[in-house]
């Protein structure tokens, strides 16, 4: 009995052992339940991915929700098949993953990866993953505890970065322009092989030096003023030019643009320097400035720069009243004759040599300045008195005189010079030039290769001169002009044989005026090509009307003076030819004269319009004869009919020079075929040798003044007729 009493208590006892057992492990279950159900609350509320995996297996033994964000599938899948999660990683990594399982997870140690992950729509996302070794009570490993984060974000601002890191590394070293960085105190860090090139310094060289180094020591100061400004946050950037010198002693011209850098705190950390050699264009741009200021034949300033050192010297003259200064305008003498002679080429080289020669005659502080053409200006500066100014004209008449030797040809040229002072008084530089060029203009009228100065009165003159100009421009349509006839006398038979045509100007307000007062406008302005074609006309009809007038007269010829300008005219045949079948007024009671200097000038072209008038029967001869070239040895070379004897020659036949002169002339025109009209016969001295040198006709104040035309028609009505000549 005792025995079963001890072994039920012994039975007692391991029941209430089991049920204290029974119990322990009820607290332990529950406890490791609420550890699992607050593990799974934390793994299923943070965005990295937790995971167990078995170090035997490879399994997933647990993974949190993120994963399919992550991953891009459900935590069920992986799972069904615990090796998916490996087939999702880019195929590029696998190989890196799959070392790290047989490796880490054999070892039993702590890992961490980055790799790409495949979702299933083909994105990438790169993850992290990182993950911790749990061992048993013996100590062994027989699961991984880890954790994945999504890293895409973050691995693609890196390869941003790392890109622009590059792209700022190519750009640095490959960019055309210099580049640097610079230490705040202006040492080189880094610089391109561009600025090295633009320097001529290796990269070494240069990062051994600072920019104080190597600057202009004229740019230097302000190139580190600015710099202070952007270290102390006044300024981001400035943009200068600045000169730099290079390894060889060359001044590099520059555009340097500087960044400040700074740090994450807003500290200035080094200067970004762009520099770009603009040597070049400083080049281009002073050559520009010097071809805008320089005549780009004989490289002397040309009218603007000589118009600004004019102006100078005008106030300097107005701020002290004893300053005196002088302006010489120059042109040359015929220097067109050159061109046309020889060829342009060799004109543009004498103005050169001129150039050069005028140089020589003025002192350093002068300035002579070529406005254009063959016209050269003179600034004379701070001159004592105007016998200065008039030596330095007498200095280029003397330098002038020597004979210029250009490409095998010996060439002389003079020039005509006005001279206008300062102490005149003016207000604008380009009233001084105007007064120089008036008073050249009439050293030309007084006979060239001289020099003037300017008094008020040539201005007087030169207004009047340009009122008249102004009024020639409108005096044909008012129809102020007026042809008078002056006789041509047949000095065998002493009858009238013709006339000669001359043109006047009756103004309505100042009378009549010379010809000699308007001709030569007429001829600078071209105005003498309208009123030429005029005078032909009217001279042609009025001869017409004659004709049919007074038939039982013998019929009248009518001499026409034509103009150098008309032969340059490409109309003049066809104009010439026109007023003839105009008027009905045949061409051989038509003679047209022109003069030695318009034949000498463009001899070919003259001499081929001649020859085709003269198809129509129309004669030519040449007016004042002997005081153009004077030179009788070309005379039969001119297909013309007659020879106009100059009235200074006629004039003076008293002497015994003038006589031959005459002689010479009637003699070789007759011994060419050619008759002789002899001009200015006043005296009854003069008509009797004309007459014995068997001259042919003759006009002159002895005969009759010009007449008008109701005048020169009385004359014809009162002429002998055809039957009383006979």
């Amino acid at each position: 009995m005792a025995g079963i009493l001890e072994q039920q208590n012994s039975l007692l006892s391991r029941v209430e052992e089991v049920l204290s057992e029974n119990q322990r492990l009820r607290l332990q279950f529950q406890e490791l339940t609420e550890r699992e159900a607050l593990f799974r609350q934390i793994a299923e509320n943070v965005r990295e991915v937790f995971f167990v995996i078995s170090a035997k297996t490879d399994e997933i033994l647990y993974i949190s929700p993120t994963y399919e964000k992550v991953w891009g599938r459900s935590c069920q899948s992986l799972y069904e098949e615990p090796q998916s999660w490996l087939f999702a990683i880019h195929p590029e990594d696998s190989f890196k993953a799959l070392a790290t399982i047989e490796t880490q997870f054999r070892t039993g140690d702590d890992f961490e990866e980055e790799y790409r992950i495949i979702r299933p729509d083909e994105s990438i996302c790169w993850v992290r993953v990182r993950a911790f070794p749990v061992r048993d009570v013996m100590g062994k490993v027989n699961r991984f505890v880890g954790i994945a984060e999504d890293i895409t974000n973050r691995r693609e601002s890196e390869e941003a970065l790392r890109k622009s890191e590059e792209q700022f590394r190519l750009t640095f070293e490959m960019a055309p322009i210099g580049m640097a960085i610079s230490s705040l105190k202006g040492k080189f860090r880094r610089v391109n092989q561009a600025l090295c090139d633009a320097l001529g310094y290796t990269q070494e060289e240069l990062l051994g030096v600072s920019f104080a180094e190597i600057s202009h020591p004229e740019d230097w100061e302000a190139h580190r003023n600015l710099e202070q400004l952007l270290i102390q946050g006044k300024e981001t950037d400035f943009q200068i030019e600045k000169r730099f010198i290079a390894k060889d002693g060359r001044i590099v011209d520059t555009l340097l643009k500087v960044l400040v850098v700074h740090d994450s705190d807003g500290k200035p950390l080094h200067f970004n320097n762009q520099i770009v050699d603009i040597t070049e264009r400083k080049s281009m741009e002073k050559q520009l400035r010097h071809d805008a200021l320089h005549d780009a034949l004989t490289g002397l300033p040309n009218r603007a720069l000589f118009m600004d050192r004019l102006e100078q010297q005008l106030k300097k003259s107005q701020n002290n009243e004893s300053y005196l200064f002088a302006v010489l305008f120059l042109d040359l003498d015929r220097f067109k004759v050159v061109n046309d002679s020889v060829g342009h080429l060799v004109g543009d080289k004498l103005l050169i040599e001129i150039a050069r020669r005028l140089e020589k005659s003025i002192a350093p502080t002068d300035t002579v300045a070529r406005l254009g053409g063959d016209e050269f200006t003179i600034l004379l500066e701070n001159i004592a008195s105007k016998s200065e100014a008039t030596l330095v004209a007498e200095s280029i008449y003397q330098t002038l005189t020597f004979p210029f030797h250009i490409d095998g040809y010996e060439l002389f040229s003079t020039a005509s010079i006005g001279i206008a002072l300062s102490s005149v008084g003016y207000d604008k530089p380009e009233d001084i030039l105007r007064d120089a060029d008036v008073t050249m203009y009439s050293a030309k009228e007084q006979g060239k290769a001289r020099y003037e100065v300017f008094d008020n009165s040539l201005r007087d003159r030169a207004l009047l001169r340009l009122e008249i100009e102004t009024d020639l421009r409108r005096a044909l349509e008012r129809k102020e002009f007026e042809v008078y006839y002056q006789p041509i006398t047949s000095l065998k038979l002493g009858i009238l044989s013709g006339f000669e045509a001359l043109v006047r100007w009756n103004h309505p307000t100042k009378g009549r005026i010379q010809p000699g007062d308007f001709i030569p406008i007429c001829e600078e302005t071209g105005l003498i090509v309208p009123l030429s074609n005029w005078l032909l006309k009217e001279a042609c009809q009025t001869t017409r009307s004659w004709q049919l007038k007074y038939p039982e007269h013998p019929a009248i010829r009518m001499s026409i003076n034509l103009s150098a300008h008309q032969f340059r005219e490409s109309q003049l045949i066809q104009e010439v030819e026109s007023v003839l079948q105009e008027t009905g007024l045949s061409g051989k009671c038509l003679k047209l004269e022109i003069t030695e200097s318009t034949l000498i000038d463009n001899l070919d072209t003259v001499t081929e319009i001649i020859l085709h008038l003269r198809e129509k029967e129309i004669q030519f001869s040449i007016d004042d004869f002997g005081t153009g070239y004077s030179s009788l040895s070309y005379l039969h070379r001119f297909p013309v009919d007659t020879i106009k004897i100059d009235r200074s020659f006629v004039s003076q036949m008293q002497a015994e020079e003038n006589s031959a002169i005459v002689k010479a002339i009637v003699t070789l025109a007759h011994m060419l075929n050619m008759d002789v009209i002899a001009e200015g016969i006043e005296t009854t001295a003069q008509l009797a040798q004309l007459r014995l040198l068997q001259c042919e006709y003759g006009q002159g104040f002895f005969f009759s003044k010009p007449l008008n035309k109701a005048q020169a028609e009385a004359l014809i009505a009162s002429s002998p007729k055809w039957e009383t000549v006979k």
